[in-house]
């Protein structure tokens, strides 16, 4: 039981985390755009609050992640700006210009990313509550929940993503609240939190159907539970213990679907969209697999008595190898991504077969020329799937790294208790099958689809910190709040460092010329804002490979790629990393009185011919460029 001083320090530094998440996540909050976020705020998020009020069932699939909740938290914005499709443009000038160029309602378009977005900030940074709450129930410690919650809340990725109006926005919220209810029913073994974790489940699918990944943690932490217990009490493990467990992990898929349906109508019109998200990850493969299982398991049981605590029994004799092994992997998966990179990717070409993979779109997970798949099995590939850890590994703070491998280093000893082997276990574990169930699904990863990683990593951190000092005998109180108060320190200052590109944050152990972001949005208000300033930017042309820059540009914005010269002649071009790799994407000059300036020209000498450009945090391949005509 804490003390009352200590309890109020504790509560004072969560909420100084929560208010400082909060006070970064407002800063610049309307100043960008990303990718689809439009079809959030003028089409998805409308149509799913008007689907409810006309009964139009069906409507209410607004999307195939399928995001509900986005337009039930940033739906919010509607109460201010009710059609905001209506002020998204600017009207036309006449016929000519209507069909030549784009005029966004540039002042409105910060101030409506300020409406929709705000909730989601609100929302995000008042879950760092439930968070620290949960976790403190998960461990039965307040250190281990404050430590967590703060690096959960100074990790620039969940900041950055708490300011889009996007799916994984909410994903990592309920995936990782799903998660430490969990872990909080393993260790109090109340229904309360087995039925929270059932709600919570529900709204993670709602964000998105990889939510429905989770199970498979509740799997492995229910093994962990088992498992990672003395040798004695092992042996007592009987059919009923493993039927408890697995029928709570039923009583979760059962409570999260009701949700998931309540709250997502178009299901009862159409099962097939409920549906649609289990058959991602339940074929008739793996359905037939998981009978054969059953039915091997209760042939063990019926064959020989006891046979389940004796098999208990022994696993838990080599607990310490159980938990090793995962986070020797981890580490090696770790270590060999650092030195791959710092060997100039002599062992995998990551970021090659990351450009490559967009460069062949739509053709999906296509890495030609440098990789053919008549040359091999590209599943069983090890290059891909350090391609597809890259992301994550480089936008997670080195401390962090550090941890993983201390914490390896800590059980390989002996020196961890086996109190935090069940969780470290499973963690592990799972972080490696993600990478590996991305690179089966065919999807290359970035750091938003690594979303749900970042908050299950924190809670590992808070745990292995938990553990180092314990093990370096820095018990008390004042020791805990000098390590508090160094991370959270240092945490703060990367924000800085970073704001306001929060979501392009990568790690200082990235070579410098390597990204792991593209320009997905960030910069484009920075652009068009030197645009604005230029003289006559009323007047003044461009074209953009993305209209993120003409959202927020005075001026006006061709829409077409083919660029028909004796009709209009533009004055900048704007290119972005992404618009510069796709040939597909480039534009294009008819009619051009000067040949020999084509337009591969201009991409060609996009290194040093431009005007005016922004490198975002610092990585020369994270950019966007203005070009002069």
């Amino acid at each position: 039981m804490l003390k009352k001083q200590e309890r109020i320090v504790t509560l004072l530094i969560l909420f100084i985390s929560v208010i400082s998440f909060f006070s970064f996540g407002f800063y610049h909050l309307g100043k960008f755009e990303t990718t689809d976020e439009h079809l959030w705020k003028y089409d998805r998020i409308p149509q799913y609050w008007k689907a409810l009020k006309e009964k139009n069932w069906e409507e209410t699939y607004i999307n195939d992640k399928p995001g509900v909740t986005v337009a039930l938290i940033s739906g919010a914005g509607l109460l201010v700006e009710p059609d905001p499709k209506a002020n998204q443009y600017l009207p036309a000038k006449n016929a000519t210009e209507g069909k030549l160029f784009e005029h966004y309602n540039y002042q409105q378009s910060e101030i409506t990313n300020f409406r929709f977005r705000l909730p989601i900030l609100i929302f995000s940074s008042l879950s760092l509550l439930a968070f620290f709450y949960l976790i403190l129930k998960a461990f039965d410690s307040h250190r281990v929940a404050l430590l967590s919650t703060i690096l959960i809340a100074t990790n620039p990725i969940l900041l950055g993503i708490s300011q889009i109006i996007n799916p994984d926005s909410f994903f990592w919220i309920f995936g990782g609240l799903s998660v430490a209810a969990y872990l909080a029913y393993l260790n109090t073994q109340k229904r309360k939190f087995l039925i929270l974790c059932g709600l919570i489940t529900g709204f993670a699918l709602l964000s998105k159907y990889t939510a429905f990944m989770l199970f498979f943690f509740f799997i492995l932490s229910a093994l962990g539970k088992i498992i990672f217990q003395k040798e004695d009490l092992a042996l007592k493990t009987n059919w009923q213990t493993l039927a408890r467990y697995f029928l709570g992990i039923g009583f979760i898929f059962v409570i999260s679907n009701i949700i998931f349906s309540i709250f997502l109508p178009a299901t009862f019109v159409k099962p097939e969209y409920l549906f649609k998200g289990i058959s991602q990850f339940l074929n008739l493969k793996i359905i037939l697999v998981g009978i054969g299982l059953f039915l091997g398991f209760f042939a063990l049981i019926t064959w020989k008595k006891n046979i389940i605590g004796q098999i208990t029994q022994q696993l838990s004799k080599q607990k310490k190898y159980l938990v090793l092994l995962p986070l020797a992997l981890l580490s090696v998966l770790i270590l060999i991504s650092l030195l791959n990179v710092w060997t100039g990717q002599i062992i995998s070409p990551v970021n090659e077969l990351r450009d490559l993979a967009y460069i062949n779109e739509p053709k999906e997970f296509n890495f030609k020329p440098l990789m053919d798949k008549k040359n091999g099995s590209i599943l069983n590939n090890p290059q891909l799937y350090l391609m597809e850890a890259y992301p994550f590994i480089f936008s997670i703070s080195p401390f962090l790294i550090v941890l993983i491998f201390f914490s390896t280093i800590l059980v390989l000893k002996g020196k961890i208790s086996q109190k935090s082997y069940t969780v470290l276990f499973s963690l592990s574990i799972f972080i490696l099958f993600y990478f590996f169930s991305t690179l089966l699904a065919k999807i290359v990863t970035n750091a938003r689809y690594s979303i749900i990683l970042y908050p299950l990593i924190a809670i590992m951190g808070g745990i292995i910190i938990r553990e180092s000092l314990n093990l370096f005998k820095l018990k008390t109180f004042k020791h805990f709040i000098i390590t508090v108060a160094v991370i959270f320190i240092l945490s703060i200052i990367s924000l800085w460092q970073n704001k306001p590109f929060y979501f392009s944050y990568t790690s200082f152990l990235l070579p410098q010329e390597y990204t792991i972001h593209d320009s997905w949005g960030h910069g484009a208000y920075e652009t068009a804002q030197y645009l604005n300033f230029l003289p006559q930017a009323n007047d003044l042309v461009i074209w953009s490979n993305s209209d993120t820059v003409c959202r927020f540009f005075k001026g006006n914005c061709l829409k077409n790629r083919k660029i028909d010269l004796s009709v209009i002649q533009p004055d900048y071009f704007v290119i972005s990393k992404r618009g510069a790799l796709k040939d597909k994407n480039h534009f294009v000059l008819e009619n051009n009185p000067n040949p020999q300036k084509d337009a591969q020209s201009y991409f060609e000498n996009l290194e040093t011919n431009y005007v005016w450009q922004i490198i975002i945090n610092n990585r020369s391949d994270n950019y966007i460029k203005v070009i002069k005509f």
